[in-house]
């Protein structure tokens, strides 16, 4: 599924198809978007780009953007790229390649396949924004099946329809990684944005009952009913009993980031 954009106004969605092309093998692969462009194609004139733009997290969902010739827009992006017809929008900020999304999906189902453990030692200590954003990535589809798509907290589950569909939640590493903690699918569990936002900020956590707990300083302040009505009610688990979220990651959690401990 495909966004098609003139001039920031979208003109279209339809279905597309982004290929390796050969032609029979006659020739050497090229990288082609096929089929129901032509929203774009009458609006294009020499000198113009396309700018491509693919989801990371929905293998099925690009958006591509006419940019024209003489706007300010082409001019940034002739700057950014310094001329060149083809290639990443910004070579400072590369995107994700299909390798390091293949690695990162290896590397998160090893660890599943070992003994959890919160805390990484091991951990490199440089990583590449590009990778460490593919390890984010296979961390979240991990999740995502572990979970059944939905929200460990609330049971919420928001779908896009923009192809396989985007699912508005997000992996949650239970020990941040800035503290040492460990992309093994058991640090982790699936929260809505929101409720990622309460647990990183200490608004909500996990008791050793394996219920939800938020501190008594964050129930008694106005405009938190929402928050106040989830405490004490059990969490939603992973299906597999290797996968489920560590209780030593919701302790380390309920020590050093709950508002009232």
């Amino acid at each position: 599924m495909a966004d098609l954009f003139v001039d920031g106004r979208r003109v279209g969605r339809v279905r597309t198809r982004y290929q390796h092309q050969t032609w029979g093998g006659s020739r050497a692969p090229e990288r082609r978007l096929t089929g129901n462009l032509g929203a774009l194609r009458k609006e294009a004139t020499a000198g113009d780009c396309i700018l491509f733009t693919k989801d990371l997290y929905d293998d099925g969902y690009i958006q591509l953007h006419l940019v024209r010739k003489d706007s300010a827009a082409h001019r940034a992006l002739h700057d950014r790229t310094g001329g060149q017809q083809w290639g990443p929008a910004d070579p400072a900020n590369p995107p994700v390649s299909v390798g390091e999304m293949t690695d990162a999906e290896a590397q998160i189902e090893a660890l599943a396949a070992n003994p959890a453990f919160a805390f990484d030692e091991n951990r490199p200590l440089t990583e590449t924004v590009t990778m460490r954003r593919a390890r984010d990535r296979a961390f979240r589809r991990k999740l995502l099946a572990q979970y059944g798509n939905r929200c460990a907290f609330t049971d919420r589950s928001f779908a896009v329809p923009t192809g396989i569909g985007i699912f508005g939640l997000d992996a949650a590493h239970i020990v941040p990684i800035a503290a040492g903690g460990s992309d093994h699918p058991a640090n982790g569990i699936l929260l809505t944005k929101d409720m990622h936002w309460a647990l990183d900020n200490g608004l909500i956590g996990v008791a050793p009952e394996r219920t939800i707990y938020v501190p008594e300083a964050v129930r008694s302040m106005q405009g938190n009913g929402f928050l106040a009505a989830l405490h004490g009610q059990k969490i939603r688990e992973a299906k597999d009993q290797g996968l489920l979220a560590l209780q030593a990651s919701f302790d380390w959690h309920r020590t050093n980031t709950l508002i009232d401990g």
